[in-house]
């Protein structure tokens, strides 16, 4: 750009050039305006863009519109195959609009290769001078439980593929990947485990095959993904306390031994243990379900503080932490049980916030001190549904819906002024959305007395 702010219009520039585009619009007197058109063509070769560019012009837009409108319309349809579908009229029209967003942002994260980045957000480069355009097998695991849910199945298994090819030959997963299955950058010392970031994935198969049924999947899979990830597991549990050994928690902020991270544990083996029975490999059944109830074993011994009546973050850390909802959502416990609701309940009275969302945990100062964030306030929500507090559920999906950013975007965090903050959008956020309406659903359901044999997660 020129110093008198004006673009010279020459079809090459020196030095730093910021993207900057212009118009030459006709004269507009007051109180007129105008509507311009733009458009963005990517390619890897300038003859394909020219070509795209080309198309599209010859197209014209209101074809285009109307093409990419009716695509996205078909694909949201899919949502009613579900059995919650026939209950989605009563869902307000703010949910019922964020639900079906949720789902478009999801697979607008999704890349050919099978890999979903958290997140296309770029002014976050401004912080932490970096993207969050990675795969971290642990987000990319629970938007694969939120598309199974809403039996999108074969878009999971692309990322099962993803996993799959980027699996190291210890049998676990590092800390995130490039959309091309390269190591990520990371901020601390490789190869900075994540345990949760392997039991995750495993679970997250098993989920499919619990949903889909499909045993060419898990066939598939077996041997690439369930095998070595399995073994790895069982090596990583400590002989001394039956936990999983000291890794980085899912905050990726310190090291230990996390409540968390040994439910993903847990819920990883036990779902190796099931896979395996299908399939018929008895022997690795045993070996995993032994290791898998160990942990569950030591997780309710030294991981409940009975002075505090409720689940710790860890081992030697008593702090209060959202992520403790692992327990009841990953299997461990039911969501009735006492020492869940007491957790539960913990966790709504101290780390609410003024705005009405749910801190990460006490004293949380990423960002802004104990912001909002939208998983916690979701995972709120879904112990609700999954208890029978059918109005509070729903008015923690309100509150998530109303935070929304103009765009309908769910951001990581909300401030306490009720603004997002943090990376917009994130794709976690918006496929827990998809998880807590589904599941608020299927507990509608079975309130009024219908049947929704349906699994819940």
């Amino acid at each position: 750009m020129e110093s008198d702010a004006s673009l010279s219009g020459n079809p090459v520039a020196h030095g730093s050039v910021d993207s900057t585009i212009g118009w030459t619009l006709p004269e507009l007197k007051p109180g007129e305006s105008t509507r311009i058109h733009y458009g963005i063509v990517l390619g890897k070769k300038y003859c394909s863009v020219l070509k795209v560019h080309k198309r599209v012009k010859k197209t014209g837009r209101k074809a285009l519109f109307h093409l990419n409108f009716n695509f996205w319309n078909s694909f949201t349809e899919r949502v009613s195959v579900l059995p919650e579908f026939a209950r989605m009229t009563q869902l307000p029209q703010s949910v019922l609009k964020c639900f079906y967003r949720s789902l478009l942002v999801v697979v607008a994260h999704m890349d050919i290769t099978g890999s979903i980045i958290a997140s296309c957000d770029s002014d976050i480069k401004q912080f932490g001078a970096d993207l969050y355009t990675y795969c971290w097998p642990r987000d990319a695991a629970w938007i694969c439980l939120a598309l199974d849910r809403a039996r999108y199945h074969h878009l999971t298994a692309e990322t099962f593929e993803f996993f799959s090819k980027t699996i190291t030959p210890r049998g676990n997963f590092l800390h995130k990947y490039t959309p091309a299955g390269d190591f990520g950058s990371t901020w601390h010392p490789v190869p900075m485990i994540q345990i949760d970031e392997t039991g995750l994935p495993l679970y997250a198969l098993y989920n499919n095959w619990e949903i889909a049924k499909s045993i060419w999947t898990t066939g598939r899979y077996y041997r690439r993904l369930v095998l070595p990830t399995a073994n790895y597991l069982v090596r990583s549990i400590d002989r001394e306390t039956d936990l999983p050994i000291s890794s980085f928690d899912l905050w990726e902020e310190r090291k230990g031994v996390y409540t968390y991270s040994a439910c993903t544990v847990y819920a990883g083996l036990n779902g190796a243990y099931e896979l395996s029975r299908s399939l018929g490999d008895y022997d690795n059944a045993n070996i995993w379900k032994e290791a898998a109830d160990r942990v569950r074993k030591s997780i309710l011994e030294k991981l409940y503080d009975g002075r505090l009546r409720r689940f710790c973050r860890g081992l030697d850390d008593p702090t209060l932490d959202s992520s403790v909802f692992a327990v009841w959502y990953l299997g461990i416990l039911p969501p009735d049980d006492l020492r869940v609701v007491q957790t539960m309940e913990a966790i709504e009275r101290d780390l609410i916030r003024p705005s009405g969302g749910i801190a990460r945990y006490l004293h949380d100062n990423y960002f802004g001190y104990m912001n909002s964030w939208l998983i916690c306030t979701l995972w709120l929500s879904q112990w609700h549904s999954a208890v029978g507090n059918l109005d509070r559920a729903l008015e923690l999906l309100e509150w998530c819906a109303s935070h929304a950013h103009p765009t309908g975007l769910f951001s990581e965090q909300i401030n306490d002024r009720g603004r997002p903050v943090s990376v917009l959008p994130l794709a976690w956020s918006h496929s827990t959305y998809v998880l807590a309406v589904l599941e608020y659903l299927q507990a509608l359901e079975k309130k009024e007395g219908g049947v929704c044999d349906y699994l819940g997660k």
